[in-house]
């Protein structure tokens, strides 16, 4: 991704969006490598906390190749679950995966879907991408109904002097080169970068909240290096 401060939110997204779709191929295998296979526990955990039924209906957003659908629909077999992303590339691989499932192009900050549509509405390691995150998290709260919730699993950094020292070092030089061995260099050194630009705790609530959500928790694994955030329109 050019590193220029002038470029637009527009042109970001269409950079990420290009960068989602060249890494696809490579993608289910990377994010077990590059967690330490800890992502699927991850995303057990916040389908847990997200607390979604039988009756709901749900909107994974940012679905990637489709593990977190997956893992709804283990937890909660009788829900009714949609996916979207932004990735054209990356719903041919989800499709592969789970045929029946309904897919749409969907980008975060104009998501094609009617006001107060969904119960849930989850997105795993998506949101730092969106570049807009106010407009992304305005539109997560028209679509989902009321009394409904957002469910975020992201990648953030440590607030701990310590743990984050680790936490640099792994991400900023040892992940880029282990993601440029299998697939794309420039991607992964992307995602860290992603990371450390992600609002702080408190920023990151001021947002939440300007979006009109209430009722904010968050939840954090790995010393801080993960982070589920639960909210509710």
């Amino acid at each position: 991704m050019p590193n220029n401060e002038n470029i637009t939110n527009e042109e970001k997204s269409k950079n990420i969006q290009s960068m989602f779709d060249n890494i696809a191929d490579k993608y289910d295998f990377l994010n077990g490598v590059l967690s330490f296979a800890m992502d699927d526990k991850w995303r057990q955990k916040a389908i847990q906390l997200a607390d979604i039924q039988d009756n709901h209906k749900v909107l994974d957003l940012a679905c990637g190749t489709g593990d977190m659908i997956i893992e709804i629909k283990k937890q909660h077999p009788l829900c009714h679950v949609f996916g979207g992303d932004f990735s054209i590339n990356m719903l041919h691989h989800c499709r592969e995966k789970i045929p029946l499932c309904p897919l749409s192009a969907a980008d975060a900050h104009f998501l094609p879907y009617k006001d107060n549509s969904f119960d849930r509405l989850t997105i795993a390691f998506g949101f730092r991408n969106v570049t807009d995150k106010l407009k992304g998290l305005s539109e997560f709260h028209r679509v989902i109904k009321p009394g409904g919730k957002v469910c975020i699993l992201e990648l953030t950094k440590p607030e701990n002097s310590f743990t984050g020292f680790f936490y640099k070092l792994y991400f900023m030089y040892i992940l880029p080169v282990i993601g440029g061995i299998f697939s794309s260099k420039k991607a992964y050194k992307y995602l860290p970068e992603s990371v450390y630009h992600f609002p702080k705790r408190k920023e990151y609530r001021q947002l939440i909240e300007d979006a009109g959500f209430k009722n904010i928790t968050f939840k954090s694994l790995v010393f801080g290096a993960v982070t589920i955030t639960v909210m509710e329109k």
